[in-house]
């Protein structure tokens, strides 16, 4: 697979992106556009590409920029898989048509806003399930682990719904715009 110029400009934009908009609100425990960004990637890039971004993007993080230090390899392993597999789904979604980028689709319509809830849903709950079992196998506790993850699994899936449905009409739009030029 071979890509042009203006999709890498675009990848290293938005890994970019991804990285500079989890900073500022690192303090804010399980709140992050990293998922939003690396799902919309997928639209933008398509399947490969966007499964590539969120791979790339969560190990640069995850081995340079996080202020927390270098994880344990295996749950900077499952960040990074997870990370992939939602830009992957990102792809998935846009190019099965489940949700719509065409101009005669109402991109505000309820059904476009559930969509987009479920998967931000969906892809958080995929992403904490794997990093928390991960953080089990490291420390060798397996239910105080997933005990003690589950009130900030619950703030990272509350909050990445409510992203997914407040830039879902931002991300059609960008979207359609990119769909006609690339």
């Amino acid at each position: 697979m071979s890509f042009s110029a203006k999709k890498l400009t675009l990848m290293g934009i938005l890994i970019a992106l991804a990285i500079a908009l989890k900073l500022p609100i690192i303090s804010v425990p399980n709140v992050e556009f990293f998922t939003f960004i690396v799902f919309s990637s997928g639209c933008l890039l398509g399947v490969i590409g966007g499964a590539m971004l969120g791979v790339i993007s969560m190990s640069i993080y995850t081995s340079m920029i996080t202020p927390y230090g270098l994880p344990p390899l295996p749950i900077a392993f499952a960040q990074i898989l997870s990370m992939g597999f939602i830009g992957f789904a990102g792809g998935l979604a846009f190019k099965s048509n489940v949700i719509a980028r065409n101009r005669n689709s109402c991109f505000r319509s309820f059904s476009t806003f559930l969509i987009m809830g479920i998967s931000g849903l969906a892809l958080t709950l995929i992403y904490d399930l794997l990093t928390n079992l991960a953080t089990a196998f490291v420390i060798g506790q397996f239910i105080p682990v997933m005990v003690a993850a589950i009130p900030f699994s619950v703030i990272h899936i509350l909050s990445n719904v409510v992203i997914f449905v407040v830039l879902a009409p931002l991300l059609l739009k960008i979207s359609l715009i990119q769909h006609v030029r690339v």
